[in-house]
């Protein structure tokens, strides 16, 4: 697995490589040497507009994987509150009971209610 720092660094080599040809492209371009279309003399200038624009989009991907990961971790804590509910009513069931069941007391027998209406 690449570590944090072994990536910023091979990213930072990469634009230095760039920045670095396109800057050497500059200097040919000067000599009256025919430039090419892709590194030519504005390509710095070309890829700074392209470089909004793709800090967007990184953004929108990042923020969208951060709901995403929460939504998922969200339905993991459930899951796994619902799993120890489950294993845990599984072991109250199977282990006996060590307090003798209470005594049921029958309740008294209803007294009849008469009601009458004098006229």
């Amino acid at each position: 697995m690449v570590s944090k720092y072994e990536t910023v660094i091979l990213v930072a080599l990469a634009v230095v490589c760039v920045v670095q040809l396109a800057y050497c492209e500059d200097q040919v371009a000067d000599q009256d040497v025919a430039e090419s279309r892709t590194f030519g003399h504005h390509f710095l200038k070309r890829i700074s507009f392209a470089i909004i624009p793709t800090a967007f989009v990184v953004g929108v991907i990042t923020t969208l994987l951060s709901a995403l990961t929460v939504v998922s971790m969200k339905g993991l804590g459930v899951g796994i509150i619902l799993l120890v509910l489950a294993v845990s009513q599984i072991i109250a069931r199977s282990i006996p009971a060590a307090i003798p069941p209470p005594i049921a007391y029958s309740a008294p027998a209803p007294i009849p209610l008469v009601y009458h209406k004098d006229w």
